[in-house]
Parts: C-alpha cells; structure tokens; sequence
C-alpha cells in the first residue's frame, strides 16, 4: 500500500482510498533524522511541462518513528527546486 499526504496544509483533503484527490502525493524527501524519528518534506509533481525538473518542494512536513516503518523505496538521484 503506498501512503499519501497533502502536498498543502488543507486538512480537508482525502488522501487514502478512494476519493484521493490530485492534491496529494506519495514521494517525500528526508529532511532530518533524530534518533528513531524521521522528518519528512512531501513532494509535489511539477506542473510546469516545459521544466525537465519532476518534483516540487511544499511546505508540508511530517514526522515518523522508523520502528513503525515496513518499507521504503528510493528514487534516483533528482534534483528539486527550492530546495538547497
């Protein structure tokens, strides 16, 4: 099962199941690690079609203890505008 989140901080959007809409997303960038704790920047699909870029930054973030992770998959290597 692949997990979404709100790519804005809109707490009315639907992203599990049915009724997902396209303002969410299920690809996140590691921002920090603290101990067990991960915290996470959602990412978006860039819109602009003429950008070779495939992802956007949000300001939407969240944190999750990694004892309670059963998998992840990684990308390859992608740049991401905004961020440094």
């Amino acid at each position: 099962m692949n997990q979404s989140m709100p790519i804005t901080k809109d707490f009315t959007e639907n992203c599990a199941g049915e009724g997902q809409t396209a303002t969410c997303s299920n690809v996140f960038r590691v921002e920090k690690i603290e101990g067990n704790c991960c915290t996470f920047r959602v990412l978006a699909e860039n819109e602009d079609t003429t950008s070779v870029l495939p992802y956007v930054a949000t300001n939407v973030f969240f944190t999750m203890d990694c004892s309670c992770l059963c998998g992840i998959r990684c990308l390859s290597d992608t740049y991401v505008d905004c961020l440094c």
